[in-house]
């Protein structure tokens, strides 16, 4: 009445971090989101603010990596390159008194947004710091190079881009994570 291991016929091997799939083979236990993530973020120390703002199109400093398991990707002067394959993101930035403004996850290679945000709105008066989204899936066939573009409607100077809040450690205004999916 009992079925053990030795009486199945799983091929592949058994282990602490494998599971037993309905065909009958082990396969490693985890997904897509739990390894082969790249993420970079614009980090200042504390109090700083997050610099000035443009109004139109402007590249969100990215100076950061936190983590890099991705074979192929890297960061170097607010672009992240990343190597062929299919690729999950979710970036965000923040702005200060900024008007309408949105977030593009923007591939600087073939000059094209892949990714387009929600809209955002700061009013002039606003005095707390309004965070932009973008979030999505892509393929590329080849490696690319890529930025996070801000469209922000009304420029301000010294904090647009975030300002320096109470003293409780590093700043960051703007973060991207990437996993790397297929």
């Amino acid at each position: 009445s009992t079925v053990s291991l030795a009486k199945l016929t799983a091929t592949g091997t058994k282990s602490s971090s494998t599971f037993l799939r309905g065909d009958n083979t082990f396969a490693e236990a985890g997904g897509k989101f739990e390894s082969a993530l790249l993420h970079v973020r614009d980090e200042k120390t504390a109090l700083s603010t997050g610099g000035s703002s443009i109004a139109g199109y402007q590249t969100r400093v990215l100076n950061t990596v936190v983590t890099n398991e991705i074979s192929g990707a890297s960061l170097s002067s607010n672009t992240i390159t990343l190597p062929s394959g299919t690729f999950y993101v979710t970036a965000m930035a923040v702005t200060l008194r900024s008007g309408q403004n949105k977030l593009f996850f923007y591939n600087n290679t073939d000059s094209s947004d892949v990714l387009i945000g929600s809209q955002a709105y700061n009013g002039s008066g606003d005095t707390l710091t309004v965070p932009a989204f973008v979030s999505g899936r892509f393929t590329i066939a080849s490696s690319k190079d890529f930025i996070l573009r801000h469209y922000i409607q009304i420029a301000k100077s010294g904090d647009g881009l975030g300002q320096g809040d109470v003293s409780l450690g590093t700043e960051i205004y703007s973060d991207v994570q990437i996993w790397k999916v297929a």
